[in-house]
């Protein structure tokens, strides 16, 4: 049965007066109406446009192109708020509070297209029968549940009080005006419906309609006066509310979703997340800047990205340098940019940010793991900002740490970080393998692209090895460059010398050419990430040195998913081993960069007597080994170790094993088992235990 039907009256009388008891839909309040939401629209606008000009201080960048996939993201991460329900109590909370919002703002326009569209232009209304009554019911069940949100909210920032968030007026603010607005709201409904007699069918208002009983002892007279001043009360909360949904803690409501419309396209595909904008190779001839050393040197969209910032801390809370003492917050990074755009906003100098803002140490403990933007629910980019400012240091300054710079010359001078000599760099390569360099035989069926690690550390070389063994006893032909392969250059990239990223990426590209590669495979993530969307990007950009357009059609993959496509086809079979817990890590290149996190778990429950127990922390929420982002050259001396962190999450599964899919993980895993002297805790390469495990 219709709700309607259950009362015998004819359905437009199953409505309500929406101007009851302040002058009728003809009245003074009609007119105020107006007068007062233009001047919120007009606030609203001149907030907003201060913000414009604010943002057109930064540099020109374009994303502005694909608006129905821009859309898209609006719909994926605001409207469905994606990252947000990531988390149990906060996601609860902000769903209560967003839903709750969204629904009360739909009732609302509801009124407004009826009463000011419909019916004085086509004498058309709808507002009664079964509609009314589902609106009716609809808006006292998302009002409680703002409500509740509300609750929740206070109860974490007042109470509870995590570390990662900082509680300012404007918060207060926010939420009591929201409160006023729905508290208010419900007690408009309750005095009209105690004022008009209790119609049946307002049971559909349950909360006004419990609430009108309580009320009703104060008589009619009473609850009318209530109900003028509380319905003006409402009124001026409401639209309070609209003009400053573009200031203060309010303002994300806006802001937020203009950052997450204008965002990079790119980071919504694995084949390009979070890849890096480069620097055009002709403006190293032309121009003065590089990287931002003021605000004004970051783009309007990286200015529009620090607005953005709720302060939430999520970033904060999964960021591995701040969870091992280190100065790097990312939300305080964030915030202390947005400070120095504000002080140039309030008619401050522009002044560099390194010393005044940020300190040095902030941008050089970022390990580039991502965590920050993986979690960040307004899609804000806290690394490439830290790339920037490394940019500006090292471009710019001629500054960085002597080890780093020890790291540069011998890249520079052996196209490899450990200085050992480029002439060497296929040595590694056992002769009974018969693989040969392309140079001598080109015709293969992968290009082995071997990496520094590989090439020249011992511990690495053992994956290096067992892989190409692997593939091998699949059939497969392999070479490899040899003294041709320089470092992939992401070192360099992330340290901030992009001039020496594409010097390295330049020599790489043109051998790939020269020998026709189509396919390459990896056993490093950092040398997959970069080859797969840098270089891509770089040849987009640059040229060879005879001038030539640079080349990049080939496919890259890493070793983990060779080794699942061979187990899948039946190319190597798996023996029994002995019985043995292995808990898997995943790179954070490997996993968060390049979404590859079932393929290596799948490997690794394949092998017979193996079980596969997990981290707390795993998955896109894995934490750093602390080597990414140049991190690996550099010495740790702030705070507590990373690799020491994550070598403790390892032992507490109470595992015998810690397997890698990264050179960089491994050796810092394995330092941190010696250093913590766990005698019963191994690391091993994926490659490895396949290649023991493999019947021959």
């Amino acid at each position: 049965m219709e709700p309607a039907g259950l009362y015998d009256l004819p359905p437009t009388a199953i409505s309500r007066e929406l101007f009851f008891n302040v002058g009728g839909p003809h009245g003074f309040m009609r007119w105020g109406v107006y007068l007062f939401l233009l001047a919120s629209l007009l606030f609203l606008g001149y907030t907003l446009w201060v913000r414009i000009r604010l943002w057109r201080k930064g540099q020109s960048e374009a994303c502005s192109d694909h608006p129905l996939r821009r859309l898209h993201l609006v719909v994926k991460y605001v409207l469905l708020q994606a990252k947000v329900m990531r988390e149990g109590y906060t996601g609860l909370m902000h769903a209560s509070l967003f839903y709750g919002f969204v629904a009360l703002t739909f009732v609302t326009g509801m009124i407004v297209l009826q009463e000011d569209i419909s019916a004085p232009l086509f004498d058309v209304r709808f507002i009664y029968g079964n509609f009314y009554l589902i609106w009716s019911l609809l808006a006292d069940l998302f009002g409680l549940a703002l409500l509740g949100g509300l609750g929740l909210a206070a109860y974490r920032r007042y109470i509870v009080r995590p570390g990662r968030l900082d509680t300012r007026p404007t918060d207060t603010l926010a939420l009591l005006l929201l409160a006023l607005i729905v508290v208010t709201g419900f007690f408009s409904e309750a005095m009209r419906i105690a004022i008009t007699g209790f119609p049946p069918f307002e049971v559909f208002s349950p909360v006004g309609f419990m609430l009108a009983q309580a009320l009703t002892p104060l008589g009619a007279e009473t609850l009318r006066a209530l109900h003028y001043g509380n319905w003006w009360l409402h009124m001026l909360a409401s639209f309070g509310f609209i003009g400053l949904v573009a200031s203060g803690k309010l303002g994300h409501i806006v802001i937020a979703t203009l950052n997450i419309y204008f965002g990079r396209l790119d980071n919504e595909c694995p084949a390009t997340l979070y890849s890096s904008t480069l620097i055009r190779p002709d403006e190293f001839e032309t121009a003065d800047t590089f990287g931002a050393t003021t605000v004004t040197d970051f783009s309007w969209k990286q200015l529009l990205d620090v607005d953005a910032c709720t302060r939430c801390g999520r970033c904060q809370d999964h960021c591995p340098a701040w969870l091992t003492d280190k100065p790097l917050s990312p939300k305080l990074l964030v915030n202390a940019i947005q400070g120095s755009l504000q002080a140039l906003a309030g008619g401050g100098d522009n002044k560099p940010l390194v010393g005044n803002y940020v300190q040095l140490d902030e941008i050089w403990s970022c390990t580039n793991c991502a965590a920050c933007m993986e979690v960040c629910p307004v899609n804000i980019e806290q690394v490439p900002k830290v790339l920037e400012l490394r940019r500006a240091r090292v471009l710019m300054e001629g500054e960085m740490a002597p080890e780093l710079q020890r790291t540069f010359v011998n890249l520079e001078n052996n196209g490899n970080p450990y200085g050992f000599a480029f002439a060497k760099r296929g040595d590694w390569l056992p002769d009974d393998l018969g693989f040969k360099t392309l140079a001598e035989d080109p015709d293969v069926d992968y290009l082995y692209f071997a990496g520094c690690a590989a090439a020249y550390d011992k511990r690495n070389q053992r994956t290096a090895i067992a892989f190409m063994r692997i593939l091998k006893q699949a059939g497969y032909k392999v070479g490899i460059l040899g003294p041709e392969e320089v470092c992939c250059g992401d070192s360099a990239l992330r340290a901030g010398n992009e001039y020496l990223f594409q010097t390295l990426a330049g020599k790489n590209l043109e051998s790939f050419a020269r020998y026709g590669v189509r396919k390459a495979v990896v056993t490093c993530p950092h040398g997959l990430n970069t080859l797969k969307k840098e270089y891509r990007k770089f040849a987009a950009l640059g040229v060879a040195e005879d001038g030539s357009p640079l080349r990049y059609d080939i496919s890259v993959e890493h070793h983990t998913q060779v080794i699942h496509r061979l187990l899948k086809e039946d190319r190597i079979r798996l023996k029994q081993q002995p019985a043995q817990k292995i808990t898997y890590h995943d790179s954070c290149f490997l996993g968060r960069y390049n979404d590859i996190l079932d393929t290596p778990r799948e490997i690794l429950a394949a092998i017979p007597g193996s079980e596969v127990v997990e981290m707390e922390r795993h998955g896109k929420n894995s934490f750093c080994c602390g080597a990414g982002g140049s991190r690996m050259w550099l010495e740790e001396s702030l705070g507590s170790r990373i690799n020491q962190t994550r070598t403790r999450e390892a032992q507490a599964t109470v595992a015998d094993l810690i397997s890698t899919a990264c050179p960089f993980c491994s050796t810092m895993l394995s330092d941190g088992v010696k250093e913590l002297a766990i005698d019963t805790l191994e690391t091993r390469d994926i490659a490895e235990l396949v290649y023991e495990a493999m019947e021959k």
